[in-house]
């Protein structure tokens, strides 16, 4: 019977001698197959998205553009015909009565005007032009004179006497605070003299506020720190989110000295003069934002440039990491069946086996943590992120709508800016946080509303006014310095490669008032996520990495109208947040709380391959004290941290309390089978082989399950 089951023994082992190669072999192949079509979905995704973003930006930056040249030429399409009918007209004397009847008669036109050459409408009269502009308000008549004189801001009455229809370079109007530009048409003394290329009798110039151009940019959806620009044929900037750039006249030459335009000088094709569409990718530009595409607006020479943030481009960073972290698994799963292979082939030893795994796998590990740590998503999906005036109006505009639906009175917009001084960490949720909020009251709204603010969720505050100042426009600025704790509820999961976003919460003081907070964008020199608009410079994080910060609006759904029938916008109620998203410095924990676990190991394993010239009680008293020291270190994380979860780092002392109970375990069959002569030197080859592969997969396993 006992050679009998010797030989079955034999058999089974000889049997499994002969299919472990196979399997090895099936295994990897697999492993290398799955790794490879891994990362051609990987690749095949990531283009995907690249390819119908860029198509979708090449769609949006055309429509913008036609849609443009569609609104302009509304204005030549009128002028045109007008100029016409002036042409035909025999008695040049009735032009005064048909300028004046097609200007009230024609409320798209902005301005109209008839301008003859001195001394042609009749020969007494050196100038004669009369003009009609409604850019400001009630219609209004000038007389223009002196327009033969060569000046330059006469080019709409020389220029088309030569070259025929034109659009001037616009200009910036200060009476009205609007950028202008003039199409202008030669007429003529007749048809006939028309036709027989005669010199004109005059020009028909129409004022045209590009007001309209940025509304239209606004429209874009470019990203979270995109927006569109326009520039001149002569390179001189005629639209952008920021008036202030087109008021004080920039061009390209002035710009491009500005950091946040420096792209300027690497996109310089766009001024070609055939110019259709071209699109630049993102090694051209810096910080945030990585895209630009440019082409002209028909029936001018001018220049659409449109900036898109780099966010547009990015696949969702949940779905990215998750890839990412499946195709490390079947690279690391390849390799290690290969290197099983290779030792079933005698080709390396089970030590070079084992210290090839580990190695292998703590480097697989290392690899997911940096996928867990660049890929990883904090905001809501229904949040709305305001990095723009253009963001900013049009979550306005929505809100409106929305409103006007409802049938509920239009809000007041209050333009409330915030600064960050310091942040500290008073416990696992509550954070203190200094700096300055201010609100902007126009002159209007100061005579109906209080300057206030105050900060949900905070259990602490202290509010003091520090400046009230008067603007010259007759509004109101009022400044106060803020200190508060707020609680906020924090996942500490992933410690020590976690991620927190610091949510401050703004909203008037009055609760039952009609009142929306708007970002006061116009407060700060850059806004885009990456330029950290209203945080300090020198703020001290400790052991936090500042990543991002911007303005957001959340919609708080309240289930109470808090005993007030004029709130009536409980379920849609928009709730101005500053986010604030801090990454932790590794280094900090590494030192405290990874070093010692990385100690501890080597310990339990350096009393591991002394076992077999320890004596039993020298070996056991050994390891308890090392598992006793894990303890302590395990309380001391905890104390650390203040928190209810289990975090990631704390599952290596779980890991190392199992390990150490195994090879408890295994150390007595070790000493028992040394007594009684048994076979120990098995106990000891599972001992102090496997150790490092069995507590490396542990590790890369316990790392994806968190992670993934």
């Amino acid at each position: 019977m006992t050679i009998s089951n010797h030989k079955s023994v034999e058999v089974a082992k000889k049997l499994g001698d002969q299919l472990a190669i196979p399997i090895l072999w099936f295994l990897m192949v697999f492993s290398i197959l799955s790794a490879a079509y891994s990362s051609f979905i990987i690749y095949q995704k990531y283009n995907r998205f690249q390819s119908e973003i860029r198509a979708q930006v090449q769609q949006q930056t055309h429509s913008a553009s036609q849609q443009m040249g569609s609104k302009l030429v509304t204005t030549m399409q009128a002028v045109d015909a007008f100029a016409e009918r002036i042409t035909a007209l025999e008695d040049k004397q009735h032009a005064p009565q048909l300028l004046a009847e097609t200007f009230y008669n024609n409320e798209d036109i902005f301005s109209l005007n008839v301008t003859f050459h001195p001394y042609k409408f009749d020969r007494y009269t050196r100038y004669f032009s009369p003009y009609y502009e409604r850019l400001s308000g009630p219609d209004k008549k000038f007389d223009l004179v002196d327009y033969d004189k060569p000046d330059v801001e006469f080019s709409w009455y020389h220029r088309p006497l030569k070259e025929g229809p034109i659009w001037t370079e616009p200009y910036y109007e200060p009476q009205n605070n609007v950028l202008m530009s003039t199409y202008s048409v030669p007429f003529y003394d007749s048809l006939a003299a028309k036709n027989s290329n005669a010199a004109p009798l005059g020009v028909i110039p129409s004022d045209v506020s590009l007001d309209h151009l940025t509304t239209s940019l606004k429209k874009l959806k470019f990203g979270l720190g995109g927006y569109g620009i326009i520039f001149s044929k002569q390179q001189n900037l005629i639209s952008h989110p920021v008036f202030a750039y087109v008021r004080e006249g920039e061009s390209v030459t002035s710009l491009s000295q500005k950091p946040e335009f420096k792209f300027l000088n690497k996109i310089g094709q766009c001024f070609d003069d055939d110019l259709d569409y071209l699109f630049f990718n993102g090694e051209i530009m810096d910080n945030d934002e990585h895209y630009a595409a440019c082409t002209k607006i028909p029936y001018t020479d001018w220049i659409l440039i449109t900036r898109m943030s780099a966010d547009m481009f990015e696949m969702d960073k949940d779905a990215r990491r998750q890839m990412n972290i499946v195709a490390v698994g079947c690279y690391a799963a390849a390799f290690i069946f290969a290197i099983l292979l290779w030792t079933r082939q005698q080709k390396i030893s089970w030590a070079q086996n084992n210290v090839s795994i580990s190695l292998l796998l703590i480097l697989s590990t290392v690899m997911v943590l940096e996928f867990a740590r660049s890929f990883n998503t904090i905001e809501e999906p229904s949040t709305v992120v305001i990095t723009s005036t253009a963001q900013r109006e049009a979550l306005e505009t929505s809100y409106r709508n929305r409103m006007l639906q409802m049938r509920i009175a239009e809000p007041n917009y209050v333009a409330t800016g915030i600064y960050v001084e310091s942040i500290e960490f008073v416990n696992a949720n509550n954070v203190h946080l200094t700096g300055l909020v201010w609100q902007k009251l126009t002159a209007k709204q100061r005579a109906v509303i209080l300057p206030q603010v105050k900060f949900n969720e905070a259990i602490e505050s202290t509010i003091t006014e520090q400046y009230r100042k008067e603007l010259q426009d007759g509004g109101l600025v009022v400044g106060w310095y803020f200190s508060i704790e707020t609680r906020q509820q924090f996942d500490y999961s992933k410690y020590p490669f976690d991620h927190k976003n610091i949510v401050l919460r703004l909203n008037s003081a009055d609760l039952g008032s009609n009142i929306v907070l708007v970002p006061d964008l116009e407060a700060y020199e850059k806004l885009g996520k990456m330029d950290n608009p209203a945080m300090a410079a020198d703020i001290v994080l400790e052991e936090w990495r500042l990543k991002q910060s911007y303005y957001k609006y959340t919609f708080q759904n309240y289930n109470t109208n808090f005993g007030m029938d004029s709130f009536v916008n409980q379920d849609i109620s928009p709730e101005l947040n500053y986010s604030i998203n801090i990454e932790r410095e590794f280094l900090g924990p590494f030192v405290t709380t990874l070093l010692p676990v990385m100690v501890m190991v080597c310990l339990l394993y350096a009393c591991i391959v002394s076992m077999a010239y320890t004596p039993y009680g020298d070996l056991r008293n050994n390891i308890t004290a090392v598992v006793f020291t894990i303890l302590l270190a395990h309380y001391s994380i905890r104390e650390h941290l203040q928190i209810d979860e289990v975090v990631y780092f704390e599952i290596f002392y779980f890991l190392l309390y199992l390990l150490a109970s195994v090879f408890m375990y295994i150390a007595h069959k070790y000493y028992k089978a040394e007594a009684v002569g048994g076979d120990a030197r098995f106990y000891k080859k599972i001992a102090g082989v496997w150790f490092w592969p069995i507590l490396s997969t542990l590790i890369f396993i316990t790392t994806i399950l968190t992670y993934y």
